[in-house]
């Protein structure tokens, strides 16, 4: 474990802590008169220090509660209704992993736990949707062994996020075609569920296209081939990714990036850069599903937000 990330968790609700009390001093010489009354200068004193060590106190079980919590992702069950028409995909059982961050503080440990939980649920596939890593293909590969190893019927697929394109993308697509984790760049594959044909398409996260134009994220690109009639779904790491894709039919999107905001306050700060944060959604008639990551970034602090294991159940409701 990196203390230096425990401590930065810490230090940075401190920071918020005396923000509030630096603002609310403002507030409290711009808006009140010169000639209020005269007030006990022992007694405010002595509440501006229990303040200051009850915030103190807040911040340490935060940082506890949110620490304890950032290693145990949760198994959160989703039910995503199927239209008549693609009644058939009833039962089809996908496991999303997103944002699981293996580098300075997650390890080989963590991605073992993450397997044991994943093989207990027995998917037809495995989706892993963006920011798997921090760190270079040389120094990470060996700590992502159990990742490889996921069993399901119909396979593990893979898609970038931002992060994947911090340290050298094309090596980790490299990568994850040996590994046997079948990245989507921009592409679709037709699978099979009781008898019946789907599509898993994938994209690239729109960061691709700073460096390098011709892979920028693609959704009409994604759907190319794939038959009108056929149920569609979309692996993408930003949930924006929805105002592009639901104009090219996908039914459902996977998605990830948010973290559902991590923990106060940046769940409400990422809700100014993302259309949804968290959970299932519905854009256009299409369904956008956004995980809360399985791992986390930076300091390791989940209060008030689990990080997860998606287990989705496509249903419908006659066979319900």
């Amino acid at each position: 474990m990196n203390f230096s990330y425990v401590m930065l968790g810490f230090l940075g609700l401190l920071t918020l802590l005396f923000i509030a009390l630096d603002v609310k001093h403002f507030f409290d010489k711009v808006f009140h008169p010169a000639d209020r009354p005269q007030i006990d200068h022992s007694r405010r004193d002595f509440f501006k220090k229990n303040l200051a060590l009850t915030g103190i106190a807040a911040s340490t079980v935060v940082s506890g509660a949110g620490f304890a919590n950032s290693f145990d992702p949760k198994i959160k069950k989703v039910e995503i209704l199927l239209p008549p028409e693609h009644k058939n995909l009833h039962g089809l059982k996908i496991v999303q992993l997103s944002d699981i961050h293996i580098g300075p503080t997650l390890k080989k440990d963590f991605c073992e736990m993450l397997k044991a939980r994943v093989d207990s649920i027995g998917a037809d596939l495995v989706v892993i949707t963006g920011d798997m890593i921090d760190g270079k293909v040389d120094y990470l590969k060996e700590e992502l062994t159990p990742l490889t190893q996921l069993k399901s019927k119909l396979g593990t697929f893979f898609v970038t996020g931002n992060h994947e394109y911090y340290w050298y993308a094309d090596e980790w697509i490299e990568w994850t075609k040996h590994a046997g984790l079948n990245p989507l760049i921009n592409e679709n594959i037709k699978l099979t569920y009781n008898n019946t044909d789907f599509y898993l398409a994938g994209v690239n996260d729109p960061f691709s296209i700073r460096l390098d134009p011709k892979k920028a994220t693609n959704p009409e690109k994604a759907a190319s081939g794939i038959p009108a009639s056929a149920y569609k779904i979309l692996l993408a790491h930003q949930p924006k990714t929805c105002f592009q894709a639901a104009k090219h039919g996908f039914h459902t999107q996977l998605s990830g990036h948010t973290h559902g905001g991590q923990g106060f306050p940046w769940n409400i700060i990422v809700t100014a850069v993302q259309p949804y944060v968290r959970g299932l959604n519905v854009h256009e008639g299409m369904n956008v599903y956004v995980h809360s990551g399985t791992g986390f970034w930076g300091p390791p602090n989940r209060f008030m937000v689990d990080s997860e294991i998606a287990e989705i159940h496509f249903i419908h409701k006659e066979n319900a």
